[in-house]
């Protein structure tokens, strides 16, 4: 007996032909797409950061113990009313540890800003300015805030609590060195919004410097939440991808195994 009289083996029956899945690969692109966007979302958040005020000199505005959003990212300028965080290093008394404060800003590089009129307003370049925000008379019940004239040199801003009887700001230290102007460089970043990263509303811009007829709009920035919103959005769908792509591949697997256990036909 020869080696070809031996019986050919039986052919292996085919087994269930894979078939590409459209559901698949739409779960897998909404998966890619969630994190693209939630991570376009994250990064932006990044350029956010909150601090709890713990002063009372921004008050009634920002009363003590709230949390602020501020964005920290470098601007080409500060608009005229934009609250601030800033570092107490900036004056010239500041002692190690002072930290940092939210006042506004009430003057920018090359400002004339003199308080006050008769009617208790400051004015800058000559423009009285009414503001809304303030409680009280500019400062003029004590001694430190008598009237002053100062010029904001450039690169700098002139801040001032909206509590202008009860703030440590640029207007005690005119006719020190640098007359209170704060530099840029001490400035962290503008206020935005009221509240956590995640759960900031955005913060009132004030507009009255520019009813006093001073150029430069108030600052709009509501990115914060946008970038809130496409993190949140972009979360769902990987979650939505993720769970539709096991269930595709287990529906398709089932599929085959049941396939492959169906007789072949005679």
């Amino acid at each position: 007996m020869t080696e070809t009289d031996f019986p050919a083996p039986p052919a292996e029956r085919p087994g269930p032909k894979r078939r590409f899945s459209p559901l698949l690969l739409v779960m897998i692109l909404v998966a890619i797409v969630g994190v693209g966007t939630g991570g376009y979302g994250f990064w932006t958040l990044l350029s956010y950061r909150m601090v709890s005020v713990p002063s009372t000199g921004m008050a009634p505005t920002i009363q003590p113990g709230a949390v602020v959003l501020y964005r920290w990212t470098a601007l080409p300028e500060i608009p005229r009313g934009s609250v601030v965080l800033m570092d107490l290093a900036a004056f010239p008394d500041a002692a190690p540890g002072d930290g940092r404060i939210v006042k506004r800003v009430i003057g920018v590089g090359g400002d004339q800003v003199v308080c006050c009129t008769n009617d208790n307003l400051i004015t800058v370049n000559g423009k009285p300015v009414k503001e809304p925000y303030t409680e009280d008379d500019n400062g003029y019940g004590r001694k430190e805030h008598m009237p002053f004239s100062v010029q904001v040199p450039p690169g700098a801003v002139f801040v001032a609590g909206d509590q202008r009887n009860n703030s440590r700001d640029s207007r005690l230290y005119v006719g020190m060195p640098g007359d209170g102007a704060v530099p840029l460089s001490k400035v962290y970043g503008v206020v935005v919004g009221m509240g956590s990263t995640l759960s900031a509303e955005p913060f009132s811009q004030t507009t009255a410097f520019v009813e006093a007829g001073l150029s430069g709009d108030p600052l709009s920035d509501t990115g914060f939440r946008t970038a809130r919103n496409l993190v949140f959005a972009g979360a769902g769908l990987v979650v939505l991808g993720v769970i539709g792509t096991i269930v595709s591949v287990v529906r398709s697997a089932g599929k085959r195994r049941r396939a492959a256990a169906v007789p072949p036909a005679r």
